[in-house]
């Protein structure tokens, strides 16, 4: 279950209440955990693309021809290229 439907479940059960809670406080707490496991990675097209082609292995994505290539990814930490390889669809792409 995405943390997206989560939040639809909760929004769409009228007799939700679970140990007190409000429902607005449960889709705060819902959005506190999509920040940190899965958060947004902004990455230019570029580097999506490379990403897309290259992303049926994380090590090559990761260690390259000479290891991680921080020019090539710029801002793109390797934390952040090993969370989009989990989870691509918290890719958004930014052109500079």
């Amino acid at each position: 279950m995405t943390f997206d439907e989560m939040i639809e479940k909760v929004l769409n059960n009228e007799n939700y209440n679970t140990d007190g809670l409000s429902v607005d406080d449960v889709i705060t707490l819902i959005e506190v955990l999509r920040l940190e496991y899965a958060p947004t990675v902004e990455m230019t097209s570029g580097d999506k693309a490379t990403f897309m082609q290259e992303g049926d292995s994380l090590s090559k994505l990761l260690t390259g021809y000479y290891g991680f290539d921080v020019l090539y990814w710029g801002d793109v930490s390797e934390r952040k290229v090993a969370q989009a390889w989990l989870h691509p669809e918290t890719i958004k792409v930014v052109d500079e």
